[in-house]
């Protein structure tokens, strides 16, 4: 069996192993005298996968901790004058299952309803109704809801074109929606967005997909794609920039309401001035 996205394939039964290497820089104008940044970039593999080996650096005094969302957190403290920060992954992760979607033996940590809250970079208004029309009926039924969802799926990219450098961190499901173009965090958010209005619950993922391949959606950066709760199967996968559910190759490291609860990395500092901040993410198969 194979997966299409554009010409790529996936093939059914292989073993595929992907390394990473993920470096995520922050230059001050004016020396810090003190910084703190939270990463959440511990994978959480699902059945099938495999984490071969899996290192985080960074400077000062390191932690560890697990945020509400059930997160791995891992949090860089620098007590002294600096004028930069990098924190860098280095990883080995592979998949050699067969299921038809990522599936996850963790027990949730919220219940399902929560998801459904309308805040954040996800809020939704009426403006979202014409993409959702006539698919609130088969979404609330379990057995059609996993076809309603790649429908929407299919919806949002006739609505939104990928093009990168048309919005940040900070655009909403709504401002993307309005422009009709952004890149895979926009793509999740509005179809988050949709999933909420549709009643459907649905969170926000954080992760690694394969950027080796030109005919994946896929920046210089890490991952996003969605999960929506379908009763019997649970979480399942959904990456609108993609038109797919992830499989093996995608790698989930983080889940929240919108890319806020589940970014890679954040943090706050003692010091004037702007940071700039830069982003180098390689994943690619090395098999």
């Amino acid at each position: 069996m194979t997966r299409s996205a554009g010409n790529s394939c996936w093939i059914e039964g292989r073993t595929m192993r992907f390394s990473i290497h993920h470096a995520t820089r922050f230059d001050f104008d004016q020396p810090s005298g003190h910084s703190i940044h939270d990463v959440r970039l511990t994978p959480k593999p699902a059945s099938g996968q495999r984490i071969v080996s899996w290192r985080i650096d960074g400077p000062g005094k390191r932690s560890e901790w697990v945020d509400g969302h059930g997160n791995q957190v891992t949090t860089f403290s620098v007590a002294h004058q600096h004028e930069a920060v990098e924190i860098v992954v280095h990883g080995l992760y592979e998949y050699g299952g067969a299921d038809q979607w990522l599936r996850y033996a963790d027990t949730p940590s919220l219940p399902a309803p929560f998801w459904l809250r309308n805040a954040g970079l996800a809020r939704h208004d009426a403006s979202f109704d014409s993409l959702i029309d006539g698919l609130a009926e088969r979404a609330a039924d379990p057995a059609q809801r996993v076809a309603v969802l790649h429908e929407l799926m299919e919806r949002i990219a006739k609505r939104i074109a990928y093009k990168t450098g048309v919005s940040t961190v900070d655009t909403t499901a709504v401002e993307a929606l309005a422009r009709g173009a952004g890149v895979a965090q926009d793509d999740a958010h509005v179809f988050i967005a949709c999933c909420r209005r549709l009643g459907v619950p649905a969170r926000y993922v954080s992760g690694y997909l394969r950027n080796d391949d030109p005919d994946l959606h896929v920046g210089r950066t890490s991952h996003s794609w969605a999960e929506a709760w379908v009763p019997g199967l649970e979480w399942v996968g959904f990456d609108p920039a993609n038109g797919i559910s992830p499989r093996g190759d995608s790698l989930r490291v983080a889940v929240g309401l919108d890319y806020r609860d589940a970014a890679p990395v954040s943090g706050r500092r003692i010091g004037f001035g702007d940071a700039k901040m830069t982003v180098e993410a390689s994943i690619r198969l090395v098999d």
